[in-house]
């Protein structure tokens, strides 16, 4: 893919493994600021607080805004979004918490008009699609026992 000046523009890249959507600063010697785990056990949904699905993440969460967040308790996170503040929901608060706790100052941002949170990791971002309601469990009870 090219720009408007023909200059090569580098394709995005987004791993549902780690949840993390590299940029440009991946692809030189940039190393990233911190490294938060993998789920121990890989959720199958893709609703609404759950895993992205590759296709809207790379048409859909642009344009972004810097926004504030912190965890309040379970699955729920206060959001400050352009001086409104609302209540968004993970299916992984604790890898949130911990993405939250790691970043720079101004590192979190959101899609605007959407609860996709960005936690910039200094060689991308971890991509956290957020629910502004209560979500569904990420595994039937039957699906524990597995």
């Amino acid at each position: 893919m090219s720009n408007e000046n023909n200059e090569p523009k580098p394709l995005q890249i987004f791993s549902i493994g780690s949840g993390k959507q590299l940029d440009s600063r991946a692809l030189g010697d940039t190393q990233p600021d911190y490294e938060i785990e993998k789920p121990e056990r890989h959720c199958p949904r893709f609703q609404a607080g759950h895993n992205f699905h590759w296709i809207p993440i790379f048409n859909h969460s642009h344009p972004r805004i810097e926004i504030q967040a912190k965890w309040l308790q379970d699955n729920q996170f206060e959001v400050v979004v352009e001086g409104k503040t609302e209540i968004w929901f993970h299916h992984e608060p604790e890898r949130l918490k911990s993405a939250l706790a790691r970043t720079k100052q101004g590192g979190i941002k959101a899609t605007v008009g959407r609860p996709w949170m960005f936690v910039d990791a200094g060689d991308g971002s971890y991509a956290f699609n957020c629910s502004n309601k209560p979500m569904i469990p990420c595994f039937d009870e039957d699906e524990e026992d597995d």
